[in-house]
């Protein structure tokens, strides 16, 4: 008889219960090695490759890309090679597996909708400031009463429900579903503009000492293989700014009436993947030397590169940096959105050769477009400016990166 093995959902740790289904790597009667990744698999903690635990070939799948996966119930089959052993409790022959229908997506659990509507002061003044009716806010608190927990995941659901305005539809349009990366990251920027109010300080400043100080680094590293990009010396001179100035380093906390300002400098950073974009963690980056970011930085891009980002990889930053520089082109400003519920970001250019006047004559210098984007309930724009300015010496004298 066939031996068949289902793969569940395993547990994938920080709490994590289920998760969206993106990509199936493999065929329906392809053969798996073990160990090979099968399926890739969203969660709002990370996105992660799943292996197949034994070789075989892939005999059923239950979740199609787009649909949720849970812990502990069938994710696919492994018709399972000859000779292989597995484990008892989870080996079944195929009549037994034609009575498990495939699963079906599950939603999302809300908390139940509160029949007396509670909630701080600061949580009434944030509802009636984003136009928000406290009666239709699902409150999730100690005592039922409505959190800022709450406020985003309405926000979430109001900007993917049936009431909003019909999209333009075209006979000859191709449809592709809007899933896992790209969703989450639609929903996350949807609620940082509704929450925050954003405005944006540009500044240039030239970098040839920066890329003189680059090459002489990128010589050293190449004996020990290692690769030099300008990101980490962008990432040090980000924490030496906060610093130098802490409350960039925050994130505000209405339901609380404060500013939570976090002495750990977990940075943030856009990274483009096949599967959407990403925003990968650096962690205390405060605690770290220019080398020590190198290697931490490399790595990281690394595991994202190939799918091996933890749920740790990706939490907990504190302030976000995208280089929109490394797609080519010659794009020179942005304005990018803050990566809710931090106070700032930072956007970055190509570094590019501008003609600038030096003692009445016209040199060619290499510059670099700084594009800032802040939350204004917390900084105002003569807070950006000093920020930007301070920064902005860093790279152009970047000596104290060392």
């Amino acid at each position: 008889m066939e031996q068949i093995f289902t793969v569940t959902l395993p547990d994938i740790g920080e709490g994590v219960v289920e998760g969206e289904v993106i990509e199936w790597l493999k065929k329906i009667g392809e053969e798996l090695k073990q160990d090979e990744p099968v399926v890739i698999v969203m969660t709002d903690k990370a996105t992660v490759e799943l292996p197949a635990p034994y070789p075989g070939k892939l005999a059923k799948m239950y979740i199609e890309p787009g649909q949720m996966a849970t812990k502990g119930k069938a994710l696919y089959d492994i018709e399972v090679a000859e000779n292989v052993s597995t484990h008892k409790n989870l080996t079944q022959t195929k009549t037994a597996l034609s009575k498990n229908p495939p699963l079906k997506k599950t939603p999302k659990e809300f908390p139940c909708e509160a029949k007396n509507v509670l909630a701080v002061p600061a949580i009434r003044k944030m509802a009636r400031e984003l136009g928000i009716d406290l009666n239709e806010v699902s409150s999730s608190g100690t005592h039922g009463q409505v959190t800022h927990e709450d406020i985003k995941l309405y926000l979430s659901q109001k900007s993917s429900s049936k009431s909003l305005p019909p999209t333009l539809a075209l006979e000859d349009d191709k449809i592709e579903p809007l899933i896992g990366i790209r969703q989450a990251m639609a929903q996350k920027m949807t609620i940082s503009k509704q929450m925050i109010p954003h405005f944006s300080y540009f500044e240039q400043v030239e970098a040839t000492r920066l890329i003189k100080l680059r090459s002489k680094i990128k010589l050293e590293a190449a004996r020990e293989n290692i690769q030099v990009t300008f990101m980490p010396f962008f990432i040090k001179a980000l924490s030496l700014t906060l610093k130098q100035f802490p409350l960039f380093n925050s994130s505000l906390d209405l339901s609380a009436n404060s500013i939570r300002i976090h002495q750990s400098h977990n940075i943030g950073i856009a990274m483009s993947t096949k599967l959407g974009l990403i925003v990968a963690v650096l962690k205390n980056v405060n605690q770290m030397s220019l080398t020590e970011i190198i290697r931490a930085y490399e790595a990281l891009k690394e595991r994202a590169a190939h799918h091996k980002l933890t749920p740790n990889d990706m939490k907990d930053s504190t302030i976000t940096i995208s280089n929109f520089g490394v797609l080519g082109g010659g794009g020179l400003w942005a304005t990018p959105i803050i990566n809710y519920p931090e106070v700032g970001i930072l956007a970055l250019s190509k570094i590019q050769k501008h003609p600038i006047a030096k003692n009445g004559v016209v040199e060619i210098r290499d510059f670099l477009n700084l594009s800032w984007s802040f939350d204004h309930r917390v900084i105002d724009g003569d807070m950006a400016a000093t920020f930007s300015n301070y920064y902005a010496t860093l790279i152009q004298n970047p000596a104290p990166l060392l």
